[in-house]
């Protein structure tokens, strides 16, 4: 009797231990299905947004493709009378349009395009320059309320102070971002004025570093606008009109891509607002 008992209980035991291991067994086969079904769905979210972006960039492509067709019939026609004051801006507004669209698709797709690491030279300077000329050709394009602050602004001399050297070495495939982030800089400088006397003074300052470049306009922003664009804040200001959020927000993305220090420093007292952008002496883009 005793034997059977002992039996029975090592049967129980056994049993007991089986189970035990059943269930352990369970729980991971639940938790493998569970990592397998998540893995599933991660790689299917995946699969969806790559097509959805290349669907995208495709999108983008042809529309670069097309834009780029009829600027290169344009600047064609252009360049027939280029001899024409009202052409010659008319042809360099169309190539602005061409570089931009070029620069913003080389954006898209940069990170599957080859960078040959060739640098050019530029000069923040004369592109500084060529800029200024280019929005006072194009003024009506700033949405400026009243006739006598764009007069005023036609009229304005903007004086620009240098030391040293103020070229820089770039990446020859992003040539076009630098004159894009000073465009459009410049452009809220020109704009933001005092309408009966618009002040806008420039320094450069160039070391073995840098070229520091300061755009200085008489009216103060917004602690609100200059809190975002400074990165002090993510919440954009509600009382910009939609093309500042778009230029800014280009700007942005590319001195976030080019590692270029930009700030806007208001100065309430005396009313005053200062852009300074700190470009490196060699701007070299690198994949990540």
């Amino acid at each position: 009797m005793e034997n059977e008992l002992e039996t029975l209980k090592n049967e129980i035991d056994t049993l007991k231990r089986e189970n035990e291991r059943l269930r352990v067994e369970n729980k991971l086969f639940k938790i493998s299905a569970t990592q397998k079904e998540e893995t599933i769905n991660l790689t299917l979210k995946d699969h969806t947004s790559k097509v959805e972006n290349e669907s995208w960039e495709k999108i983008i492509d042809e529309m670069a493709h097309s834009i780029n067709t009829d600027v290169f019939v344009a600047v064609a026609n252009l360049d027939k009378h280029k001899e024409l004051p009202r052409i010659k801006k008319a042809s360099y507004h169309v190539k602005q349009i061409r570089d931009l669209t070029n620069l913003l698709m080389w954006y898209v797709k940069r990170k599957r395009l080859d960078i040959s690491g060739e640098l050019v030279t530029e000069s923040i300077n004369n592109i500084i320059v060529r800029q200024i000329e280019t929005i006072k050709d194009g003024i009506s394009t700033l949405r400026i309320s009243s006739d006598e602050h764009q007069e005023n602004i036609l009229k304005m001399k903007v004086p620009i102070e240098t030391e040293g050297d103020t070229s820089i070495l770039i990446s020859k495939e992003i040539t076009d971002a630098v004159g894009l982030v000073l465009k459009d800089l410049l452009r809220n400088a020109i704009k933001n004025t005092n309408e009966e006397h618009p002040e806008v003074k420039i320094k450069l300052i160039g070391n073995e570093n840098s070229v520091v470049v300061e755009i200085q306009n008489n009216q103060a922003i917004s602690n609100e606008f200059s809190c975002w664009f400074n990165n002090e804040t993510m919440d954009e200001p509600k009382m910009m009109s939609k093309s500042a959020r778009v230029g800014l927000r280009v700007i942005k993305m590319w001195i976030d891509l080019l590692k270029i220090d930009a700030k806007l420093l208001p100065d309430y007292q005396n009313n005053l607002t200062t852009a300074r952008i700190f470009f490196p002496k060699a701007i070299r883009y690198e994949k990540n």
